[in-house]
């Protein structure tokens, strides 16, 4: 037993000193074993970590074409060098029928899962309708007269000329779409207009969202949910840049400010048009209010005709403004106007909180501490400006922030945003 036991240390020291192996995949299953499109489907690696201190440090997925990539990494600071059992589940959510393949790559894993587990099928489900996928309904966000409806089409239906129709508890009309897309894609947005006469519930409410087709000639779908037409978190995506749509090249160094509505500075920053580049972005995470955007440039006019702009993820079409002058040039808009609520400060990560952060050398370790799927990790620097990004489909994830400078930072993940004061060691 004692010969065995020390086999076995000396193994795992061989194996950990040499190739670096701090997770051994020993088996890939998919749950569930037979998935349909209407399935939320997850992957579970099973094997042994390395030693009583390995741990995985994040675990990623992605979806390319037909093969389900997972990105793992994992670490050993250092331990006791014995095999310790460990599965790591991944939650892919739905997918389209269709067969599919599994890779598993990243760093500090050895895959030895056999050829036949690294492959499943997904079938189709019942109704097409079950696999529409609604991912949100919420105000328009740079507007009080839109709701922006967020859709994934798992099924192979194209529910050609579609209208979303948004419905309160009782029934009446709240929101509709003028038809402009000739069915719906894999995923896509659809702008629906407030309706003259609804009074729409401010808070949570319980409506109903109708799904026509046909331009409004035949009811497909129909669900009922509990909605909240506002962001989840304290803060929300904004997308400030800098675009030349003129026939000339614009050229140079434009320095920006984002000022609130007591005019004090939110967030700053510089962006540059090349030769090869005749735009540049800012992404930062704002709670809703009012805005003005302050572009300066550095140097005379090049030529071209650039325009201020500001957008969100998957807003089509948000305000702009040319730029005109060589001195400063503004842009005022409301972001999610409906949602102004004067509560815009967002609060610093505390014990008992949904999400779970701790400080670690060159950054911090997140965890979601219901055991849920974090999803995509955004950090904001002091200055407002998207300094990280990462998504994972793990409860668990380590974020590097080497080279972000000391100062708090705003974290958003999982429909929370937080404060977290960071201090490089």
């Amino acid at each position: 037993m004692i010969r065995t036991l020390l086999s076995a240390i000396l193994l795992v020291t061989s194996l950990h000193s040499g190739a670096q192996t701090y997770f051994y995949i020993d088996a890939i299953t998919v749950s569930p074993s037979a998935p349909t499109t209407s399935d939320a489907i997850t992957v579970s690696l099973t094997g042994n970590l390395s030693s009583s201190g390995a741990y995985i440090v994040s675990a990623n997925y992605m979806l390319m074409g037909n093969t389900v990539h997972l990105t793992v990494e994992a670490a050993d600071p250092g331990g006791l060098a014995v095999l310790v059992p460990h599965t790591e589940v991944i939650p892919i959510g739905s997918l389209a029928a269709g067969d599919y393949t599994i890779l598993v790559d990243g760093t500090g894993l050895l895959d030895s899962a056999s050829p036949l587990q690294h492959q499943f099928t997904v079938t189709g489900g019942g109704s097409p309708c079950d696999d529409l996928i609604i991912d949100f309904v919420r105000w328009g966000a740079f507007s009080d007269t839109a709701v922006l409806v967020h859709v994934y089409n798992n099924s192979t239906e194209l529910f050609d000329y579609p209208g979303f129709v948004l419905l309160d508890g009782s029934g009446d009309t709240l929101a509709n779409e003028t038809v402009n897309f000739f069915g719906i894609g894999q995923e896509s947005y659809h702008t629906l207009a407030i309706h003259p006469d609804a009074v729409l519930p401010n808070g949570s409410f319980t409506g109903g969202l109708h799904l026509w087709t046909g331009f409004y000639d035949v009811q497909a779908c129909s669900w009922e949910f509990e909605i909240d037409l506002c962001p989840p978190s304290s803060c929300d995506t904004v997308i400030v840049g800098l675009e030349n749509f003129g026939n000339a090249l614009t050229l140079g160094d434009f320095d920006w400010t984002l000022l609130d509505e007591a005019l004090e500075t939110v967030a700053a920053g510089q962006l540059t048009l090349t030769a090869n580049m005749q735009f540049d972005r800012d992404t930062l995470c704002l709670p809703p209010a009012h805005y003005t955007f302050n572009l300066t440039p550095a140097q005379p006019s090049t030529g071209g005709q650039p325009y201020l702009t500001v957008d969100r993820t998957g807003w089509l079409g948000g305000p702009s403004t040319p730029l005109l002058s060589d001195e400063l040039n503004s842009l005022e808009f409301d972001f999610y106007p409906n949602c102004f609520d004067g509560t815009n400060n967002i609060p610093a990560f505390t014990k008992g909180e949904g999400l779970r952060i701790q400080q670690h050398v060159n950054g911090f370790e997140l965890t979601n501490l219901n055991g849920s799927t974090i999803g995509t990790v955004e950090v904001f620097d002091a200055g407002g400006r998207l300094v990280r990004s990462e998504r994972t489909m793990s409860s668990n994830v380590y974020i590097d922030l080497r080279g972000t400078p000391n100062g708090l930072v705003i974290v958003r993940a999982a429909g929370e945003a937080r404060r977290f004061p960071w201090l490089a060691q």
